[in-house]
């Protein structure tokens, strides 16, 4: 499971109008099937090429959060570490450089790197000494963002990039 789909495939002119006009719709409306996750993208790259009278199409996409299949039972499915770790790089760098810019970063971005910050101190193995440091200063961050305090998420966020640097020294 990861964040990450890719379609390829080999279509005449009309079918290749089609596609886009599902990719369309899927992004405007929500998507199935093959567009699953579409309109939650954070990139899409597409490549066409007219290749000896066929149409070449490669599409990949890249969804915000993880496109997650359902568990047994019926709850969302775990990630795994890595893709959990690729998606909080996403986060914590828009974090860090708009902080260290003096502004206040998206909600939508400390939300997700928050949530996932709480998962990732679940797997155990990957650094389980640190875990009890690291969640106290994601909340001492989170303190300060729900306040406004831009000094005290500065604080925080350099206080988690030594976190992050203690961690990866000893398991990266």
């Amino acid at each position: 499971m990861s964040n990450d789909m890719t379609i390829g495939k080999y279509l005449t002119a009309e079918e290749l109008a089609a596609f886009f006009r599902q990719l369309a719709d899927a992004v405007e409306n929500g998507g199935r099937d093959e567009f699953a996750c579409v309109d939650d993208f954070r990139k899409i790259k597409i490549s066409v090429k007219n290749e000896y009278g066929q149409i070449s199409l490669k599409a990949k996409f890249k969804s915000a959060g993880p496109c997650a299949p359902e568990d047994g039972d019926g709850g969302t499915a775990k990630p795994k570490y890595k893709d959990l770790k690729k998606r909080m790089r996403g986060s914590f760098k828009i974090l860090v450089k708009m902080v260290h810019d003096g502004a206040v970063p998206p909600r939508e971005a400390v939300d997700a790197f928050l949530a996932d910050a709480a998962l990732m101190v679940t797997y155990p193995g990957y650094g389980d000494e640190y875990y009890e440091s690291f969640t106290s200063v994601c909340a001492e961050f989170k303190a300060a963002y729900d306040s406004g305090d831009l000094a005290g998420m500065h604080a925080a966020v350099d206080k988690l990039v030594h976190e992050k640097s203690r961690c990866h020294a000893k398991y990266d």
